[in-house]
Order: structure tokens, then sequence, then C-alpha cells
């Protein structure tokens, strides 16, 4: 996780259960082509590429906003479409920085 940000006075305390919110930059200058055959396996899940850039793949599972599942967290507007056509369809992309906030 590049960025962990916790209130010190709300913070969870050790064996609690909490929330967490996503917050994530994307690579904007990746092509839809690129995209969408960026996970011919089928798979769902964030891998790190280097420092704070990480690889996600996973599946659109609905669009307005379109919304890809990628097992450990759901992100929101990885492309623009209303076609559900994409719905159901294995996409990766690059996240610029992870980020995540206990709610």
């Amino acid at each position: 996780m590049d960025e962990l940000t916790l209130d010190v006075d709300t913070m969870p305390k050790v064996g609690e259960c909490f929330e967490i919110e996503f917050s994530n930059l994307l690579d904007e200058d990746e092509s839809w082509e690129s995209i969408f055959r960026s996970n011919p396996e089928r798979k769902k899940g964030i891998e790190q590429i280097d420092g704070w850039k990480y690889r996600a793949i996973g599946q659109i599972i609905s669009i307005d906003p379109v919304k890809v599942d990628c097992g450990v967290l759901i992100e929101e507007d990885v492309i623009n479409t209303h076609d559900p056509k994409v719905i159901g369809e294995y996409v990766g992309f690059t996240i610029i920085r992870l980020g995540a906030y206990a709610i």
C-alpha cells in the first residue's frame, strides 16, 4: 500500500474489523485496446509493478459508472462507456498510486 491514512482518534484497535475506502490514481494514457487485451487469463487482482505503480486486472461488473471487480477492490471509471456489451469483459489497467483510508 502506498498511502494508508488513519485518524489517530478513530484508528481501529488490533483485532477490530473496519472498512476501507480506496482512493487511487489511474494511468489515463492507457488506450482502450490495451485495457481490453491486458487480461487474457481472465483473472482478478493487483500486483506491484514498481514503486507506487500497480497492475490491476479484473472484470467489468457494471456501467454508469463503469466498475471493475479486481478481487480485493472495485475500481470505478477505468473507462467511460454506456455500452452494456462490456459488462462481463476482463480488463487490465495501471494504478499510478494506490491509497486506502479507514472509514
